[in-house]
């Protein structure tokens, strides 16, 4: 952490996470794995983006006002996990890529986040997970940052488990 004052305030500047992962959801050389059409993979990942709560039953979450997802590239959700209340802003790169951004500036924590469709070669998709936000790590103490980058691989994971299971039992037709 860097602390420092400006002529009008102090100021600090805290250590960040980065932490970056991928699921592979289709591969050709494995027969076994269903593939997944990137359509209905945009899908989950979107139902994800809009109701977090279907994922992770520890949260709620609101949309700040009804908005219509295939006519905006952007929205702002209200997500509660317990006390903690966080409203983070929502960008779409429809089919490709959803952003999310907690401000720091007004809130507890500083966090953003980039989930992306790529496709790496024919026949391939993955999806990358892309984190950055305020380090928990304490100098000396608990590397508490490796708990975080292992919550955020498991929970990315169950996700794209969930994706596979919606759209195996066509629930996902009927939730979008």
């Amino acid at each position: 952490m860097i602390t420092g004052k400006t002529e009008t305030e102090p100021f600090t500047i805290k250590a960040l996470l980065n932490f970056e992962h991928i699921i592979q959801i289709n591969d050709p050389a494995s027969p076994e794995i269903a593939p997944v059409s990137r359509e209905k993979l945009w899908r989950g990942l979107m139902l994800r983006a809009t109701h977090p709560e279907f994922f992770n039953p520890g949260l709620t979450c609101r949309l700040e006002a009804e908005v219509d997802i295939s006519q905006h590239l952007s929205f702002v959700r209200i997500i509660t996990a317990g006390d903690l209340v966080l409203r983070d802003v929502v960008r779409i790169v429809p089919m490709q890529e959803i952003s999310t951004l907690i401000d720091g500036h007004e809130q507890a924590i500083h966090a953003r986040s980039l989930t992306r469709i790529e496709v790496p070669q024919q026949g391939h998709l993955i999806v990358r997970f892309m984190y950055e936000r305020d380090s928990i790590a304490e100098q000396g103490g608990l590397n508490a940052d490796e708990y975080l980058k292992s919550a955020y691989l498991q929970s990315d994971v169950d996700a794209i488990i969930k994706i596979r299971e919606m759209i195996r039992d066509g629930w996902q037709d009927k939730l979008m």
